[in-house]
């Protein structure tokens, strides 16, 4: 359910079945009853395998929860970056991103609320990841910026700290979508002319 994506995404080791199923059931358990109700026990349980299997991949619940999230955000990360079209017009790609990651969010709401909600209340090692995921999708987005359809329409590469405006305001508006029992449909005419309007400021003049 899971796969990391080829293109775009850290490199990692190839994930066994065992560890492939216990991220399937951690993302199972999610929707259930969320991340802190859940228990490896649940997990080995809905993995239909052991405790020893469990302890063989993971540390603990926390990491196998860590795990899926950087997976799930991976694979976020390459499908933006393949399904962007450069050639397109500028504001055509915009809406291609921010499509694609309405879609991807869509396919399993559950983490996607958890990555926003639950994760920081891990403390620093969450912290961490938080950052490296930011990092990922902004190392993605900032070269759409820099390409020819971009530059016929004078805009210049995207700043660090645009990018992290521009994925912060919109996982926060797919959380407040998704706390209000919405659609994330709904977000993707905003969170569009919001990224046109922070993208089309960097126009030279």
């Amino acid at each position: 359910m899971f796969e990391v994506a080829a293109s775009g995404a850290r490199s990692r080791i190839s994930r066994s079945p065992v560890r492939q199923r216990l991220l399937d059931a951690m993302a199972s358990c999610l929707m259930e009853r969320g991340y802190r109700e859940t228990t490896v026990a649940d997990v080995v349980r809905v993995a239909r395998t052991s405790r020893r299997s469990f302890y063989q991949e993971f540390t603990d619940k926390q990491a196998c929860f860590v795990d899926l999230l950087q997976t799930t955000n991976d694979s976020m990360v390459a499908a933006i970056a393949e399904a962007v079209d450069p050639a397109a017009e500028w504001k055509t790609q915009i809406r291609q991103a921010v499509e694609v990651y309405v879609s991807v969010t869509d396919e399993h709401p559950e983490i996607a609320w958890s990555w926003i909600r639950e994760l920081p209340a891990l403390g620093e090692s969450a912290r961490r990841v938080q950052v490296e995921a930011m990092e990922s999708l902004i190392d993605v987005l900032v070269p759409l910026t820099d390409n020819p359809q971009m530059r016929s329409a004078g805009i210049a590469p995207m700043s660090h700290e645009i990018g992290v405006m521009i994925w912060g305001g919109i996982r926060e508006l797919a959380a407040s979508a998704l706390e209000g029992n919405r659609s994330l449909q709904t977000i993707v005419e905003p969170a569009v002319a919001a990224c046109i309007a922070l993208v089309g400021a960097n126009i030279e003049g």
